[in-house]
């Protein structure tokens, strides 16, 4: 017998999509329906009623999966994320998988038990290749990460911009020698703000180096022994722009205890914008992120798609503003 899957691939629809017309909503264009009826009536495609009526008995429940909670960055995010549940009216199941596959299963498990009608998964919490085998199944959402190719709506910022803005003020500074601690190297975040890095380098005529860029774990140690690494290999550095509040305090720390080999007068631009940066001495310039809208409006995109109250169209990069805070450094 035929699957909603394979009725879906062979109408060249998604899965929501065929859902939609089995359950008659209006969202969907005439012609859509027409030719997803019509496949429906070629594979004699037959829906499991039981399944059905299992999911029918929402359990107004949605997940948010984090890759950890030492961050600020992800707490201010599940506090958004906790709100818009709350204001919608419904459950909401935050957890961290401090990179444990099996611990991210179980939150997989819980949509394919019902007992959570969606998901979101914040930043590198899940890979491509397993969001691939999910989206057509079930409602997911992506926050800060986004995946081309996966048909979900991801909510981030413009992190080209950011890279952009970041880089461009601390040339205007008079820096010119700018190196970017960066995050995960398979991170879209990063490889898009290396961009932005890349532009304003190219604006303002210095030449990209590549050996300047350098990813680095939200850890003092591995934040001195990246930095230290660039600067051994006999490289200049007068600005850094960090992936992170964290790892900019890091190289404060670091600057101030002579343990990393940089002088007390680089310019320094952070990103996220979390209090880490108004805590520190001195205070931290940093590109400040939306983080508690970040989480609302992504719990608020899952919740509308379950409802059905957004279409296929509003599925990809939802973009919200940030800024650049001009602090100490």
């Amino acid at each position: 017998m035929s699957s909603i899957k394979e009725v879906a691939k062979q109408a060249n629809v998604s899965v929501a999509t065929v859902s939609r017309v089995l359950n008659n909503d209006p969202v969907v264009k005439p012609a859509t329906k027409n030719k997803v009826l019509q496949v429906i009536k070629e594979m004699n495609y037959k829906p499991n009623l039981l399944a059905k009526n299992l999911r029918k008995q929402a359990s107004r429940t949605v997940v948010m999966v984090l890759p950890s909670m030492s961050n600020p960055y992800f707490s201010e995010i599940a506090r958004g994320a906790q709100a818009a549940a709350y204001d919608k009216g419904y459950n909401i199941i935050i957890g961290t998988i401090e990179s444990k596959r099996w611990i991210l299963d179980t939150y997989i498990n819980m949509l394919k038990t019902n007992l959570a009608e969606g998901i979101v998964f914040v930043s590198s919490s899940v890979s491509k290749e397993l969001l691939e085998t999910l989206v057509d199944e079930y409602s997911v959402v992506l926050c800060t990460e986004y995946y081309p190719g996966i048909k979900a709506a991801c909510v981030a910022i413009d992190n080209k911009k950011a890279g952009y803005e970041a880089a461009r003020e601390l040339i205007r500074r008079g820096h010119t020698h700018i190196a970017y601690i960066a995050g995960n190297s398979a991170s879209s975040s990063v490889a898009a703000r290396i961009e932005g890095y890349k532009e304003a380098l190219n604006e303002a005529g210095i030449p990209f180096r590549p050996e300047l860029i350098a990813g680095a774990k939200n850890k003092f140690e591995h934040v001195k022994e990246i930095v230290n690494g660039i600067l051994g290999q006999g490289l200049q550095i007068d600005g850094i722009l960090t992936h992170s509040d964290l790892q900019a305090s890091y190289l404060l720390k670091g600057i101030k205890e002579k343990s990393i080999g940089l002088s007390a007068g680089v310019g320094l631009v952070s990103f996220d914008g979390t209090f880490v940066a108004e805590i520190t001495n001195p205070t931290l310039t940093s590109i400040v992120q939306p983080l508690y809208d970040l989480g609302y409006t992504s719990v608020c995109k899952l919740i509308e798609k379950l409802q059905g109250e957004s279409g296929d169209e509003e599925e990809g990069l939802i973009l919200l503003p940030h800024h650049l805070e001009v602090r100490e450094t």
